[in-house]
């Protein structure tokens, strides 16, 4: 029985480093592992890495006019309050992507393939979407429950052992459940995805732009 208890234990806590927090976009309360400052923090960090791996595209005229397509997209979102960062790399790849906190990112080679200043602004809006929605978030949080998974069946794994001497129990659960928490934390979910598409319909028409355009970019995207 006291067997049972270690893992509860376990789970327990790893689970008491989450907090629970009110999602912008929802307003339903979910367990996280980053509350807002924590999602600041984190992007800050990882601006400095995506700057060392790409180029920032040396065009301020570019710069400004993509920043101010995005700073107007985000005092319409449901994260006004937070410091929002708009940056063009000079990358040929069809990408744009965001970090938690703020940070979007779209590249020469996806503006390339934009026919008009509403699809960019629908890209933009689609990004901005995954950072109100705390997907970022939502996904570390997933990430460190399948850690628990892990941590769990190594634990009954290892009771399996103590108790029925049956060799490598444990490495067998351990790598099921890693298998598994690969899987789950790959990339932001389908559902994900809708919304962020969803949310981006909606800062377009927030701004007096057709909503439809983000049906045009999605296959860039």
């Amino acid at each position: 029985m006291h067997k049972r208890w270690l893992i509860v234990a376990c789970t327990v806590a790893l689970l008491a480093g989450c907090a629970t927090v009110t999602n912008p976009v929802s307003g339903e309360r979910e367990r996280a592992v980053m509350d807002e400052s924590s999602e600041v923090a984190e992007g800050r960090k990882a601006h400095e890495q995506v700057i060392k791996e790409y180029t920032v595209l040396a065009n301020p005229p570019l710069q400004a006019y993509v920043n101010e397509i995005g700073q107007r997209f985000a005092r319409q979102s449901h994260r006004q309050q937070l410091e929002w960062h708009f940056t063009v790399l000079d990358s040929p790849e069809v990408n744009a992507f965001a970090l938690p906190g703020g940070y979007i990112y779209v590249t020469r080679g996806i503006m390339a393939y934009l026919d008009s200043e509403a699809d960019l602004a629908a890209v933009i809006g689609h990004e901005i979407g995954h950072v109100t929605a705390r997907h970022s978030a939502q996904r570390a949080t997933r990430q460190q429950v399948a850690s628990i998974g892990v941590v769990a069946a190594t634990i009954l794994g290892a009771v399996v052992e103590g108790v029925t001497s049956i060799g490598g129990a444990g490495q067998m659960a351990s790598q099921a459940s890693q298998g598994v928490a690969a899987g789950y934390v790959a990339s932001y979910s389908r559902d994900q995805e809708s919304q962020a598409d969803r949310l981006g319909a909606e800062y377009l028409s927030r701004v007096n732009l057709d909503p439809k355009k983000m049906v045009d970019v999605i296959g860039v995207l």
